[in-house]
C-alpha cells in the first residue's frame, strides 16, 4: 500500500499543473488567433447583405468555378452551407469584398443562405488566389511538388502571397515586421518610395568586381568600395518612375541632415517591410 502511494505521488509530481489563468490565457490566445484568420465573420450569416464588407474571410470554390470559368469567392457562412462537400480554396481575410455565392458565376447552384442576389459584384478585385495559385511562381500552397520549407507573406497592397525566396529581399529572421509590399506595388504605387528609404529591408544580391547584381535580374547597380570595405551608395540604374526617384532624393536630402546607423540605396528598396 505504501509504495502504491509513493508511486501515485511520483506521478503526480511529474504532471504539470495548469492553472485557471493558463486556461484563460490560451483561450484568448486562441480567440485572437481565429480573429486574425476570419476577421470576425459570421460563420451563420451570409454577409452579402453588409455590401463590400471591410475585411472578412473568404474562400473560392474550385468545384463550382474551376479555373477556366470567372473567379468567384464566397463568405465563410457559405463555404460552411453551401459548399460543405465542395473543393475549396482558403483565401483567408481580404477588404472590400461582397459574397458572389449563388450569382451569375455559379451555373447551377443558388445560395441557400440569401439566394435574391445581383448578378456580380462589379466592386470586387479578383486574382490568381482565387484558382488557389499564389506568389510570383503561380503554385498552389500547401504546394506537394516544393520540398523547401517557406513561409508565405502577405502583400499589403495586392493581398496576394509570395514565398519569402521570392520576394527579392531577405525577410527579417525575427519575423519583426509588420507590413509587406511586393515588388510589382511598390512600381505601380510610385509614391511609397518616399517611405521605403527608411523602412525597407535589404535586397538580395551577389557581388561580382564591384558590381551587384540584383538576383530578380532587374537592372544592375555600381557599388563603390572604399578602402574601409564599406559600401556607398552610387547612382540608380533600374528603370524607377520618376515620381519615386523625387521622392526618394527628398527622404534622402531629410536624411543627410540627420546621424544614422546604416543607409541603403533606391535598389534596395523593392520590396518594403514596414
Amino acid at each position: 500500500m505504501a509504495g502504491a502511494e509513493g508511486s501515485a505521488g511520483r506521478q503526480s509530481e511529474l504532471e504539470p499543473v495548469v492553472s485557471l489563468v493558463d486556461v484563460l490565457e490560451e483561450d484568448e490566445e486562441l480567440e485572437n488567433e481565429a480573429c486574425a484568420v476570419l476577421g470576425g465573420s459570421d460563420s451563420e450569416k451570409c454577409s452579402y447583405s453588409q455590401g463590400s464588407v471591410k475585411r472578412q474571410a473568404l474562400y473560392a470554390c474550385s468545384t463550382c468555378t474551376p479555373e477556366g470559368e470567372e473567379p468567384a469567392g464566397i463568405c465563410l457562412a457559405c463555404s460552411y452551407e453551401c459548399h460543405g462537400s465542395h473543393k475549396l480554396f482558403e483565401l483567408y481575410t481580404k477588404r472590400n469584398f461582397r459574397c458572389d455565392c449563388g450569382n451569375s458565376k455559379f451555373k447551377t447552384l443558388e445560395c441557400k443562405l440569401l439566394p435574391d442576389k445581383a448578378k456580380v459584384n462589379s466592386g470586387n478585385k479578383y486574382n490568381d488566389n482565387f484558382f488557389g495559385l499564389y506568389c510570383i511562381c503561380k503554385r498552389p500552397y500547401p504546394d506537394p511538388e516544393d520540398e523547401i520549407p517557406d513561409e508565405m507573406i502577405q502583400c499589403v497592397v495586392c493581398e496576394d502571397w509570395f514565398h519569402g525566396r521570392h520576394l527579392g529581399a531577405i525577410p527579417p529572421e525575427s519575423g519583426d515586421f509588420q507590413e509587406m509590399v511586393c515588388q510589382a506595388c511598390m512600381k505601380r504605387c510610385s509614391f511609397l518610395w518616399a517611405y521605403a528609404a527608411q523602412l525597407a529591408v535589404t535586397k538580395i544580391s551577389t557581388e561580382d568586381d564591384g558590381l551587384v547584381r540584383n538576383i530578380d535580374g532587374i537592372g544592375d547597380q555600381e557599388v563603390i568600395k572604399p578602402e574601409n570595405g564599406e559600401h556607398q551608395d552610387s547612382t540608380l540604374k533600374e528603370d524607377v518612375p520618376e515620381q519615386g526617384k523625387d521622392d526618394v532624393q527628398e527622404v534622402k536630402a531629410e536624411q543627410n541632415s540627420e546621424p544614422c546607423a546604416s543607409s541603403s540605396s533606391e535598389s534596395d528598396l523593392q520590396n518594403t517591410m514596414i
